[in-house]
């Protein structure tokens, strides 16, 4: 028998970010505040408080709020996707549910970095390589987990080492995706 059974769409109503896409709120049938430390130990990309109890997390670039008896997302392209959306969540707590023995609950609010914290660690040139108009830009977009530091060709040219391996450290530190290939330093 599943842990949780049903999630049900209460409201839909216009993206705030991109009005062209939706964002919605639903409604578990259970209080799954147990399940929340297992949720932050298997879900990569989560930030989870213990005091809400809530869990904030990502996934194919929509922001997901998770709430004791309550799923909420953003940037959602249309009501199929917000309904594939919430069978998955649906199928993440099951699935913890049904692994909780071997799973180690994670209790841990991971630390949100901001713009600024990975700006810093940047090489500074703005030289556009990347994609995004500045640094600072790029800064924002890696601190919200949009885009990855491998996609800073600066960073690995060999003239900023020192600041790009205090950079992987740092993402490290907080639970942020790292390159494959700094993942085991």
């Amino acid at each position: 028998m599943p842990y949780l059974n049903e999630i049900k769409l209460v409201q839909t109503m216009p993206c705030i970010a991109m009005p062209e896409r939706i964002r919605f709120v639903s409604e578990l049938d259970r209080d799954i505040s147990e399940m929340m430390p297992y949720i932050n130990a298997v879900v990569e990309e989560s930030i989870y408080n213990h005091d809400g109890p809530c869990i904030t997390m990502k996934r194919d670039g929509r922001l997901i709020g998770v709430q004791p008896r309550q799923l909420a997302a953003g940037k959602v392209v249309d009501l199929k996707e917000a309904t594939e959306l919430m069978a998955w969540f649906k199928d993440v707590v099951n699935d913890c549910y049904n692994r909780r023995d071997s799973i180690k609950p994670n209790y841990e609010r991971r630390n949100k970095l901001t713009p600024l914290d990975v700006y810093k660690l940047l090489p500074g040139t703005n030289c556009q390589k990347c994609g995004q108009p500045s640094c600072l830009a790029f800064g924002v977009k890696a601190a919200a987990e949009e885009i990855g530091i491998m996609n800073c060709p600066e960073l690995f040219s060999g003239r900023y080492d020192d600041k790009r391996n205090l950079l992987v450290k740092l993402l490290k530190s907080c639970g942020y995706s790292v390159p494959a290939p700094f993942s085991e330093k």
